[in-house]
């Protein structure tokens, strides 16, 4: 599916992925993954008007961090924080994805690729704190520091 070949696209940009990585991208592959973002995606566009085409970024946005809450139990739940909006930027602007703001995004399939993205730069640098700072890493997946 598209969905698989975004993950192998992400994976293959990165060194050696961590135990978050993997994590991630075994969620992202999910049939649970795909229910939760479709979820989302109707709780963003509720309200407004809905084409599945020409999708805000207004909308990204919110699905994006609505998705944060359907992480499954365990270390992504734990380890991984709800992102921002600036951080859905930078990780759409790292691949080369233009300004959403303005441009917004061509249909559903590359609004799933975009929460992907997100998602697995979240786990990436997941993986990066608990390599370079590994005490703090411990106590953020035992739940000392929520």
């Amino acid at each position: 599916s598209s969905n698989q070949l975004s993950v192998v696209l992400c994976r293959a940009k990165m060194e050696q992925p961590g135990r978050l990585v993997c994590a991630m991208e075994e969620w992202l592959a999910s049939d649970v993954f795909d229910a939760a973002w479709r979820d989302c995606y109707d709780m963003a566009c509720r309200g407004g008007g809905r084409s599945d085409r020409n999708i805000s970024e207004t909308v990204l946005l919110k699905a994006a961090i609505a998705l944060h809450g359907r992480l499954p139990e365990g270390p992504l739940q734990l380890m991984i924080p709800e992102p921002d909006a600036e951080f859905i930027r930078g990780a759409l602007d790292h691949i080369g994805c233009d300004d959403l703001r303005y441009a917004g995004i061509e249909d559903l399939e590359r609004f799933e690729a975009a929460l992907i993205v997100v998602y697995t730069q979240l786990a990436h640098c997941a993986d990066l704190l608990t390599k370079q700072m590994p005490g703090l890493g411990s106590s953020l997946a035992s739940g000392a520091l929520r």
